[in-house]
């Protein structure tokens, strides 16, 4: 049996690894907000967005595409990030504050949707990398479940309060109080 991807649509799934079973929820396109051009965006996130790169996708809204890591560190490994290119957490100032509130929701109905356990538990972690750490220059709020299920390299990656990494409460926090998002800009 052979699978396609679709191409009707910019945003698409990828075909389940050998039984691994698909995200529940499937995806649907929203157009970009209409401050948004997807041809400024060089990044990996920008391709995936204009739809030549295929993603798993867990959730879209019309602000935000939430989808599956490429290498994931934990059973629920996702990726939030914003359709509106913003290089990193450097980028967010209280302009942002509704777009880092929507990314966290987002991340907390994710981790209640596909690990329900962890969720209960508090067995999650949601977090940004702080430059120069981050891989792809393009905001994204890793969103990973259940941690206890992670190895010791993996945690030491997503380790909040290091210097390479900040949670997602903290960024929002940070925000709301009108400071910068990254603790470690001077």
């Amino acid at each position: 049996m052979t699978l396609t991807i679709p191409t009707s649509s910019p945003l698409h799934l990828l075909p389940p690894k050998n039984n691994e079973a698909p995200p529940l929820k499937s995806s649907y396109y929203n157009p970009p907000p209409n401050i948004v051009d997807y041809t400024n965006n060089p990044t990996v996130f920008g391709q995936i967005l204009r739809g030549e790169l295929p993603c798993r996708t867990y959730h879209e809204s019309t602000n935000l595409l939430a989808f599956q890591d490429k290498y994931p560190k934990a059973p629920l490994h996702a990726l939030i990030i914003p359709k509106q290119y913003l290089p990193t957490i450097n980028s967010l100032s209280r302009l942002n504050l509704e777009l880092i509130k929507e990314m966290q929701s987002m991340s907390l109905a994710l981790i209640q949707e596909q690990q329900p356990e962890a969720y209960a538990t508090g067995d999650y972690i949601t977090c940004f990398h702080v430059p120069p750490f981050n891989s792809v220059d393009h905001l994204h709020m890793h969103v990973l479940a259940p941690i206890s299920e992670m190895g010791f390299l993996g945690r030491m990656k997503y380790w909040c309060g290091m210097r390479w990494c900040v949670s997602g409460e903290d960024v929002l926090g940070r925000v709301e109080e009108g400071l910068g998002a990254n603790p470690f800009v001077c």
